[in-house]
């Protein structure tokens, strides 16, 4: 995370065009979970078709939106990526070449950690940590319309966290952790389902605040998924950076 801030700090330009795109995604990722409360308590009280159609378009042209600044950012982050790590990898070849002999662990260990590098020099993985800000936004607005959800998912947004952090102590394979993760999702889905209509029923909370709280709660677990993700990413790109600058500035 540090190393990310710092290359970011070098670019002033590129970090403010990086956290402009994120905010405008995070507050178009509201637009889904807005409509449905709003068609559900607005639209089938009154019946007018226009409202309806109004909202439709606009929350079309959020989706679309968040979609083409995601894309946009991926490919800023990429390009960062690149700027960053291409003089090091560069730096890495020629030491490589004209080094002396090295053991077979050596090579290996060196080899393993150019070859992180330059797949991850194309991955904009890392901008999935921008999103975090507006995933914690998204538990605010959960807390001011269905505040059982928000609880909810912060217990299963902790869960989600730890899964993904801890797997390497667990020895957790990768199709484990997915088919928990799909596990996870679905079992808050029905928490939250299920504490909401009796809420309904205590006349505390609406149908229409119920379904949107509960996809604002997947978008922040799905959110939570990745950030731990991209730490986790981030944590073995700069151990292999590592690695690589003190072989490259050994003697």
């Amino acid at each position: 995370m540090k190393s990310l801030i710092r290359h970011l700090s070098k670019e002033p330009g590129t970090a403010s065009m990086l956290f402009t795109s994120s905010f405008i995604i995070g507050i178009c990722a509201l637009a889904p979970a807005l409509f449905v409360i709003i068609v559900l308590n607005k639209y089938l009280t009154s019946g007018v078709t226009a409202t309806l159609i109004s909202l439709s378009i606009g929350a079309v042209l959020a989706i679309a939106f968040e979609f083409i600044f995601r894309q946009n950012r991926g490919k800023m982050m990429t390009g960062f990526n690149q700027r960053v790590y291409d003089p090091l990898l560069k730096a890495f070849g020629e030491k490589f070449r004209t080094a002396g002999q090295l053991t077979a662990q050596q090579y290996k260990k060196l080899d393993g950690a150019g070859t992180m590098i330059k797949n991850m020099r194309t991955s904009s993985m890392t901008s999935w940590i921008l999103d975090w800000p507006f995933v914690l936004l998204f538990l605010v607005v959960l807390l001011y319309i269905n505040w059982a959800a928000s609880i909810i998912t912060a217990v299963f947004m902790l869960v989600m966290y730890n899964l993904i952090t801890w797997k390497k102590n667990v020895s957790m394979s990768q199709d484990t952790q997915s088919n928990i993760e799909i596990f996870l999702n679905g079992l808050q889905t029905i928490v939250i389902m299920s504490v909401g209509a009796m809420m309904i029923i205590a006349g505390t909370l609406d149908i229409g605040l119920l379904i949107g709280s509960n996809i604002l709660a997947a978008r922040a677990l799905q959110g939570t998924s990745k950030y731990a993700k991209a730490t986790e990413f981030l944590k073995q790109r700069d151990q292999a950076v590592g690695e690589i600058i003190n072989y490259v500035k050994s003697k």
